[in-house]
């Protein structure tokens, strides 16, 4: 299990190392605005039909192959910009190929490393394995953007992605030595234990999964909104909007694994709930005008809320899937979070100027109660103990 997380952490970095010092490379290169945004827009654009197509993949070929794979996108992406093929300030063709490869990575990655949970440990401390693995990525979000604008204000880009390559290679060496399969569900790694090869490129699904997936994609309408909007609103107020970020994702990391031991032991459905809660509270906190300590207390109720809502829908996920489709489970968990972020950021952007951010935030609130409403009716939730997957 520890192995399996820092291969993710690890692997991670392929993509979160960049997520800061690629636009402010392009900005030193006299790249436009708009060919910036563009560029790292890219990825989320491809990770949605890579989300779909990971799915089947992993349900045929096994979560250990398909971290491998993701991992092997990320390290191409890094040896285009070490060798100079891609450069801020080169061919185009080249820069895109790169964000390509680190989104198809990113949509893979997360995806196949759950699926390979299940058969590390047993249903009692299932959710606890699951938030730690996941956790890891967390971890790599938080620490890699830093650490890579200290690289590239030291050196270069194409050292900072030296420096990625070195850590993609170590998730890498890890994920080979990661088991095929065992644990308590028995094999789950081998290809002929996986879906027919006729549905190769095409994700499982069961209705059993459509309550929860649909709970995720309004519950994060919300933070489509804030990453998309608040910061321009809370700088036009002279508030520091970076804080919320960092309370958001140390308020996460902290709470995640007690969420998830308490899962384990009071089950999904009260801690769902309350996190669709503290999250709404949050978000009212938004609607006030920004101060700076608005924006902790803000953050710290997003992070929180998200805290207590992963850990349990993961489980259910995982509960409501079996070695024959889980890779499909996760990877439209993926997709989930993907859609609900557009939804609260490019579905607004049209009259976002006229609506303002108030109305955007109060149409999230208004999401959050259709997620607790979704989870209301969603009887699987209510159950405490593991049950056998169903379709």
């Amino acid at each position: 299990m520890l192995r399996l997380a820092i291969a993710l952490f690890l692997a991670q970095t392929g993509f979160h190392a960049y997520v800061a010092s690629l636009p402010l490379a392009l900005l030193a290169a006299d790249r436009s605005d708009a060919l910036i945004g563009a560029l790292m827009g890219a990825a989320a654009v491809v990770q949605i039909p890579a989300g779909f197509l990971a799915g089947g993949l992993i349900d045929r070929f096994g979560g250990r192959a398909i971290f491998l794979a993701s991992a092997a996108a990320f390290l191409l992406a890094a040896l285009l910009l070490v060798s100079g093929l891609a450069a801020p300030g080169g061919a185009l063709p080249a820069l895109v190929a790169v964000r390509l490869l680190q989104g198809v990575g990113l949509a893979a990655c997360m995806p196949a490393a759950l699926s390979l949970v299940p058969g590390l440990v047993g249903p009692a401390r299932l959710a606890t394995g699951l938030s730690l693995v996941a956790l890891a990525g967390n971890v790599s979000l938080a620490v890699s953007p830093p650490v890579s604008l200290a690289i590239l204000g030291a050196g270069s880009l194409q050292l900072v992605s030296t420096v990625v390559l070195a850590t993609v290679a170590g998730s890498l060496g890890l994920g080979w030595t990661l088991e095929r399969g065992g644990g308590p569900e028995g094999p789950t790694g081998r290809p002929e234990a996986r879906r027919p090869r006729g549905r190769l490129l095409r994700p499982a699904w069961r209705p059993s999964w459509g309550p929860i997936l649909l709970a995720m994609v309004l519950y994060l309408v919300h933070w489509g909104v804030v990453t998309g909007y608040l910061p321009q609103r809370a700088a036009a107020a002279g508030a520091d909007v970076g804080l919320l970020f960092t309370a958001d994702a140390l308020s996460l990391v902290v709470l995640r694994l007690p969420a998830a031991w308490l899962t384990d032991r009071l089950g999904s459905h009260g801690l769902i709930l309350a996190g669709f809660a503290v999250t709404i509270g949050a978000l009212v906190v938004l609607l006030l005008p920004p101060t700076t300590p608005l924006m902790i207390l803000a953050g710290l109720g997003t992070g929180s809320g998200a805290a207590l809502v992963l850990p349990p829908v993961t489980l259910e996920l995982s509960r409501r899937s079996d070695a024959s489709d889980r890779g499909s489970a996760f990877a439209l968990y993926s997709v989930a979070f993907a859609v609900g972020i557009a939804l609260g950021s490019e579905a607004f952007a049209p009259f976002i100027d006229t609506v303002g951010f108030d109305v955007a935030a109060s149409i999230g609130i208004a999401a959050l109660v259709a997620a607790i409403a979704t989870a209301l009716v969603d009887r699987r939730l209510w159950a405490r103990r593991p049950a056998p997957a169903t379709a």
